[in-house]
């Protein structure tokens, strides 16, 4: 981690930020409700609005279109999605935070605005501005690698780029982002890692050999994968996935590598926003991710693969300790 601190302080303008993760709490909400309050208070009297601050057909903007169906059938009133793209999304967090706090405004988030900010990247005081309200889903990152390359295994590739110093480089939609983190945790700073602005860009230069990794979500590669264009070599979580394109590959847990980052995404609000509208939209929220058609949607994903769901309370204290723990590794680097 200390290693990719020191990078992401050295690379403070490249502002291409990709979603992170952090650790989980129950895979889905009760159907019941049980994790909301019960019965609140507020009733909303108009449209809603979330803000994405990433561009349509993303893995954010899908996750939150699919949300937003659901949403929808329990919150009483339409749910707009607004793509305000730019600055690694920190554009986006910026206008949900000068929006009325009168509860009709949310953001769907992740920490790379929050990474953002921490190494100098950005100004926009997303620690300081914004609340946690839920968790939606905890993505995993997976590292493939093209069907021809000479090795179909994490140890082989070691093995190869021990021979072959400064050859393999890794694709990543973010190199200061948490891929960024798989890239230098996986391999000890012994792969670059190359930012890329298009997964279809990337996916086709790793099928083609054009770059010899990538750090890619489960959804984006799986196809690939099933057809054997391109091979798993590590899933980045601790546990190795259950979905058969991938259920044979190596997970970071079974080689004690301390790689388990993946993309988290959930809702925020900016601070002030009322107390009894947060617990409206976590009872409406909680019954939408547990209804049929997100989970069916979040399997097909891959979404599945790890806990997911957190409550306003569990959220908040995981949204704390992420920041206090980047807080302190980029202070020790900043030594």
């Amino acid at each position: 981690m200390k290693k990719f601190l020191a990078l992401a302080l050295s690379l403070t303008m490249a502002l291409s930020l990709a979603a992170c993760g952090s650790s989980a709490s129950s895979a889905a909400p009760a159907a019941s409700g049980s994790g909301a309050a019960e019965a609140p208070a507020w009733k909303f009297e108009r449209n809603i609005e979330i803000v994405c601050p990433w561009g349509a057909g993303g893995g954010a903007d899908t996750t939150l279109r699919t949300f937003a169906a659901a949403l929808e059938k329990e919150i009483g009133v339409k749910v707009v999605i607004n793509n305000k793209t730019g600055a690694g999304g920190t554009t986006g967090v910026e206008y949900a935070m000068q929006q009325p706090a009168d509860g009709y405004t949310w953001l769907l988030c992740t920490q790379s605005p929050l990474l953002a900010q921490l190494t100098g990247a950005a100004t926009t005081d997303v620690k300081g501005g914004i609340t946690p309200v839920v968790r939606l889903v905890h993505d995993t990152n997976v590292i493939v690698t093209g069907k021809n390359s000479p090795y179909n295994t994490f140890a082989e590739l070691q093995e190869y780029i021990k021979a072959n110093p400064g050859k393999v480089k890794a694709g990543c939609m973010s190199i200061t982002g948490l891929d960024g983190v798989c890239v230098q945790q996986a391999f000890n700073g012994d792969v670059e890692a190359v930012a890329y602005t298009e997964g279809a860009q990337l996916n086709s230069d790793v099928m083609a050999g054009h770059i010899s990794l990538a750090v890619v979500g489960p959804a984006e590669i799986q196809a690939l994968v099933e057809s054997g264009d391109v091979k798993p070599i590590l899933i980045c979580s601790e546990n190795r996935m259950t979905m058969n394109a991938f259920k044979d590959c190596e997970s970071a847990g079974d080689l004690g590598i301390d790689c388990y980052y993946g993309p988290y995404r959930g809702i925020f609000c900016a601070n002030g926003t009322p107390a009894e509208a947060i617990a409206a939209f976590e009872a409406a929220a909680e019954k939408a991710v547990a209804s049929s058609d997100f989970q069916n949607w979040a399997a097909s994903q891959g979404l599945d693969q790890r806990p997911g769901w957190q409550n306003t309370a569990d959220f908040t204290a995981t949204w704390a300790a992420d920041t206090a723990d980047l807080e302190k590794l980029v202070a020790e680097i900043s030594k």
